[in-house]
């Protein structure tokens, strides 16, 4: 009798050890497993202040004077233009063709390898593009923009499409 007392001790000083250890893993696991909850980091310009802001190695984004955005750590990542006007340039065009996509408004604009200005105005906003090609969704409307272009939007739909030499394209990027 005294053996299986023994034995019985021995087993339930193992339980509790090896219980730790299970969950110890289960919760390992589940942090492996999911993923990292995504956030947005804001950035604002004040009256004649600038901003070079660096999203990853191949996005970089000028801010103009009173302007504001949030970027997403998604990926790819997600830049909502709040206010003012901003000015994506973006490296390695050949890697990667959705590097990002912006928002103002309503529209939503996928980059393709490019460089553009993106501003937003009370009902909608502008985007011109300098080098490469955007595709813009807003209402039921998809258009691909090339470099030289400058679309004109409101809530929900394009409403001008005009030709834009690249020195008019975010002029106060001279300023800064």
């Amino acid at each position: 009798m005294t053996e299986s007392k023994a034995s019985n001790f021995s087993r339930k000083k193992l339980v509790i050890p090896f219980l730790s250890a299970l969950a110890a893993m289960l919760v390992g696991a589940v942090v492996f497993i999911l993923p990292p909850p995504l956030s947005n980091q804001f950035h604002a310009t004040a009256a004649g202040q600038y901003q070079n802001v660096s999203v990853g190695p191949d996005i970089s984004i000028d801010m103009n004077a009173n302007s504001a955005m949030t970027v997403s750590n998604s990926q790819p990542p997600e830049i909502e233009l709040l206010q003012g006007s901003i000015y994506f340039d973006i490296k390695n065009k050949d890697a990667d063709t959705s590097k990002l996509i912006a928002i103002a408004g309503n529209a939503r604009i996928k980059n393709i390898g490019t460089r553009f200005s993106l501003q937003k105005q009370k009902d909608g906003g502008s985007i011109a593009i300098t080098d490469g090609q955007i595709e813009i969704h807003i209402g039921s409307q998809i258009r691909v923009i090339d470099a030289g272009q400058q679309v004109d939007f409101d809530g929900t739909q394009i409403t001008e499409e005009t030709s834009i030499i690249g020195a008019n394209i975010a002029p106060w990027r001279q300023n800064k």
